[in-house]
Parts: C-alpha cells; structure tokens; sequence
C-alpha cells in the first residue's frame, strides 16, 4: 500500500511538474506571437482596422473545424475545455517557437553558405522538421496531462494543436503582408484559406496517430507504422513548402496524401474500438 502511495505521489509531482512547463511555454509564446500582430510606431489605427479586417474571413475553416471537433468531442468523450486548451497551445507553443528557430537558422545558414542556400528547399526540409516536431511535442504534453490513451484521444488533439498552430500563422501571414501592402490582407486571406484544407490540422492529426502507435505499441510493427507516419507527414510538409508545392497540381496531390489517411483514421471501426 505504501509503495503505490509512493508511486501515485510520483505521478502526480510529475503531472505537476509538466503543467507548470506547459503554462510557462504558453507565456512566453504569447510574448513572442505578440509582435507577429503589430506594424511599425507611427502605423494609423485605420490601418490597422483595414488589416485586422481581413481575420473573420479565416471563420471559413474554423466554423466547420469547431462543429466537427464538437461532434468528435461528443463521440470519444472529450471535453470542449480540452479541445479549446489544445488549440489554444498550439497558437502559443510550437507556432512561436518555431519562428524562432526557423529566423535563426535561415540566418545562421545564409551566414554560413551565402548565395549557395536555398531558403527554397534546405529551409522547406529544416521548416518541416522543426514545425511538425514542435507541435508533436505539444500533443505529446496535452495527451499526458489529460491521461488519454486512445488512439482517437491522440488524433483529436493533434487536430486541434494543428488548428491552433494553422489560425496563428495565417493570422500572422494577413498581417505581415497588410501592413506592407494594406491590398494584400484580403488577398492572402483568400490564399490562406484555400491551402486551409491539407494544412497544421492534418499534419498533427496524421502525425499524433503516429505518436500514438510508438506509444502505445504492442509490437516493433507498430513503432515501425508510428515513425512512417510521422516521416510522411514531415516529408509533405516539407515538400509543400517547396517550389513543387506551387504546382497546383502537385499541391492537389499532397493535400490528398494527408487528408485521405486522416479521413481513413476517423472512420477507421479500431477508432470506435480503441479505449485502452
């Protein structure tokens, strides 16, 4: 009896521990997703009501994101405060610290090859890498401090971490380009939104399964499916970002190879099955 005191005590420092990681990356990402929404000193409050203009167009693909997570949430028995805290992590956490690390390495790598790096191809394969790490890393944290389990747990946070991260990044991409070009905001709004549909929220989706069945394997199949998905994800990200990805055609056939597993996974009868 004294020993699982001990080790329930054990538990619990630790899930404690883990909170207080997880609240003090939130604040700081805050601190740093902030000047993502600001303009210069002298910027007019009428620009930035012309830019900020644009953000409810992105309601396109956040409605039917929210009625479905609803739908799922009410199916797997995940609350709506678990849903809402994944994405809110996943605009705080990975979405700014990747930033960082991709500002600093395409410095540092510009610094050290000079004209001969592409920010093109070797940043597209450095962006993938960091971006979809970063929010497996936050999936990773939310799963074990919400003590979920299951496959369809671990596919429904990735989601909404992946959301998280995509509403952040789109919201930054409008105002980069508005406060440069006032005309831009609703244009890249648009852009945004038609890329929103193989995006974060597929790519954390897919690669949360992945996680999931290293996880929770019974078997090195399993690690070997876990770390496939996860490089699959890895590599279209990486791919997309690439000039290959501004190939309609060729960016039809990536957002399908994403879209079409997720799809395959939520109406998978081992999703309705899987509660261990």
């Amino acid at each position: 009896m004294y020993q699982i005191h001990r080790q329930t005590d054990k538990r619990q420092k630790i899930r404690i521990a883990a909170a207080g990681v997880l609240i003090v990356l939130f604040a700081l990402g805050m601190a740093i997703d902030e000047g993502d929404y600001l303009a210069g000193k002298h910027t007019s409050v009428t620009a930035y009501l012309q830019v900020y203009s644009a953000f409810p167009l992105l309601l396109v693909y956040i409605v039917p994101f929210d009625i479905l997570m609803k739908r799922l949430g009410q199916k797997y028995g995940l609350s709506g405060f678990e849903l809402l805290t994944a994405v809110a992590c996943g605009a705080f956490i990975p979405a700014a610290f990747a930033g960082e690390v991709n500002d600093g390495f395409s410095g540092w790598m510009r610094h050290l090859m000079g004209r001969a790096y592409s920010d093109a191809w070797l940043g597209s394969l450095e962006t993938g890498i960091v971006e979809e790490l970063l929010k497996l890393g936050t999936v990773a944290l939310l799963v074990y401090l919400f003590s979920r389990k299951s496959r369809q747990d671990y596919l429904s946070v990735g989601m909404s971490v992946g959301m998280g991260f995509q509403i952040e990044e789109d919201l930054a991409y409008i105002t980069e380009s508005g406060f440069k070009h006032v005309n831009s905001a609703f244009p890249t709004a648009l852009d945004r939104i038609v890329g929103a549909l193989g995006s974060h929220w597929a790519y954390t989706g897919l690669a949360a399964v992945g996680l999931y069945l290293i996880v929770r394997s019974r078997d090195d199949h399993h690690v070997r499916k876990g770390v496939f998905w996860i490089g699959c994800v890895i590599a279209n990200h990486a791919l997309y970002d690439t000039p290959i990805g501004n190939v309609n055609l060729f960016s039809a056939l990536l957002t399908a190879a994403v879209v079409l597993p997720v799809l395959f996974f939520l109406k998978s009868p081992e999703m309705a099955m899987d509660k261990d």
